[in-house]
């Protein structure tokens, strides 16, 4: 990854993660809440994939080779 990709997991990616998944455990319906976290880690891994499949591709465009 790169260092924009880096600042935006620390900045604002890891603390929407981390409020989204306080406030799904916080639900008392614990059976929605289950999923909710399972949701959320699906959506963390595509979002991990994506992230690195864009910046190999990009690099592989920019490079000066």
């Amino acid at each position: 990854m790169t260092g924009a990709s880096l600042v935006f997991w620390i900045v604002c990616a890891i603390p929407l993660i981390g409020i989204l998944y306080y406030l799904i455990r916080k639900d008392k319906n614990k059976l929605k809440g289950s999923w909710g976290v399972i949701i959320l880690g699906g959506l963390v891994i595509a979002a991990l994939l994506v992230i690195v499949y864009v910046t190999k591709d990009f690099s592989a465009i920019f490079s000066q080779n």
